[in-house]
């Protein structure tokens, strides 16, 4: 927003300096006058418009949690169902936000509809906060009349968005947990303790079998070459996520995680569980379908489900359908076109996409306690494998070494 800087005078006749921002030089005026104050000379201020920017800009680059954004939509959603007019709602939602850029975003927001933008056109200025699919909604909701209802949607959406997320890092917490400790355990047998036993048999100058040699040189690397290691494999994470960053590289990383053995289904359910809630929730809010699959596409981030989505939109504004079009590129369940196709015919496509959405999420929450169930106890059989192999390395030469002590051995 444009600020100015004015000479003016006020209710008592004094002269006063200042600056004002506003949408135009006429609004500027008007400001000013309802505040008492009499302009006799205003002008668009460089400075102060640069030092604006650098705020603004200070203020995107602060990150907003999806957690934040939820709250903050909840409380405008009670608040504008108690009856609030926007501009109290949004005065009372920044005295309840305790997150300080989200805070300073709600307040900025406020003056700009106080001033008479629209909300969704005052969203869009903070696009790194409210998504597209946010501020859509949001018009939607202003053209309609049904701002309130469509602030409960938007939340009942993020909040199925955070359980989902919820759910999934929870069912892997416990795994990656156990997986990290014995590779603990793993690393200390092979650090601390063997080189200790080792060097037992090498004083007796006991012939160390061949499992035994390797446990030794595998000690022995990483013990002296630690550091050679971690370069190695920070280099190597670098180059992965260098080619990732590269077109190529990342449609390759994307084809291979639709493909994954055992992962590569649950990564399909949780992607179409997003697009189908999503979608349902922009139609059900009032964004017109070639709009919403246009949205829909940028939330998916796998290169080839987005470019699947792209298609089905070009078909639907051809006129064809969109369960089939789904259905064409195999990235998507046949469930997902079959309830797609059903709410199209019963004119209930957005009723079907949320049933849709819910039902995959239930499928997702299944398929990761299956797998996590299978993990754990593969887990620990490989784990337990090295482990043992370890030992009986160590045995091996222990037992030699008793036999040679042995009264008459």
């Amino acid at each position: 927003m444009p600020i100015y800087e004015y000479s003016a005078l006020n209710s008592a006749g004094k002269k006063i300096k200042g600056l004002v921002d506003a949408d135009t030089l006429r609004a500027a005026r008007q400001k000013l006058r309802s505040q008492n104050v009499f302009p006799t000379d205003i002008k668009e201020s460089i400075k102060a418009a640069k030092d604006n920017k650098q705020n603004v800009s200070n203020i995107l680059g602060d990150r907003v949690s999806l957690k934040d954004l939820t709250i903050a939509t909840r409380l405008l959603a009670t608040l504008s169902n108690a009856g609030l007019p926007l501009v109290a709602a949004l005065t009372s939602l920044s005295e309840q936000i305790d997150h300080p850029s989200l805070k300073r975003i709600i307040v900025d927001i406020k003056e700009r509809v106080e001033q008479g933008s629209s909300l969704a056109k005052t969203l869009a200025n903070y696009p790194k906060v409210f998504p597209r699919l946010y501020v859509n909604m949001v018009a939607s909701g202003e053209a309609s009349g049904t701002l309130d209802t469509i602030l409960e949607n938007l939340a009942d959406y993020y909040e199925a968005q955070m359980e989902l997320r919820r759910k999934i890092s929870g069912a892997l917490f416990y795994p990656i947990l156990m997986f990290g400790f014995c590779i603990l355990i793993v690393i200390g047998l092979v650090t601390f303790v063997v080189p200790n036993i080792v060097e037992i048999f090498v004083k007796q100058k006991i012939t160390l079998p061949l499992p035994t040699q390797i446990v030794i040189f595998a000690s022995n690397a990483i013990t002296g070459y630690w550091w050679a290691m971690i370069i190695a494999i920070a280099l190597t994470l670098s180059l992965i996520k260098y080619y990732y960053g590269q077109p190529k590289g990342r449609a390759w990383f994307d084809s291979k995680l639709l493909r994954a053995p055992l992962y590569g289904e649950i990564y399909r359910k949780i992607a179409t569980a997003r697009v189908a809630a999503t979608l349902g929730t922009l139609l059900n809010g009032g964004v017109e379908l070639l709009t919403a699959l246009d949205i829909v596409k940028n939330i998916v981030g796998n290169t080839h489900m987005k470019k699947a989505l792209e298609d089905a939109r070009d078909g639907v504004r051809e006129g064809r359908n969109l369960g089939k079009e789904l259905s064409k590129s195999g990235y998507f369940p046949n469930l997902l076109s079959q309830m797609v196709s059903i709410g199209e015919k019963s004119g209930k496509l957005e009723t079907m996409l949320a049933k849709a959405g819910k039902a995959f999420s239930s499928e997702v929450n299944a398929s990761i306690a299956g797998l996590t169930s299978l993990i754990e106890p593969l887990m620990m059989i490989v784990l337990g494998g090295i482990v043992f192999a370890i030992v009986i390395s160590i045995l091996m030469p222990m037992m030699q070494l008793m036999q040679a002590v042995k009264p008459g051995g």
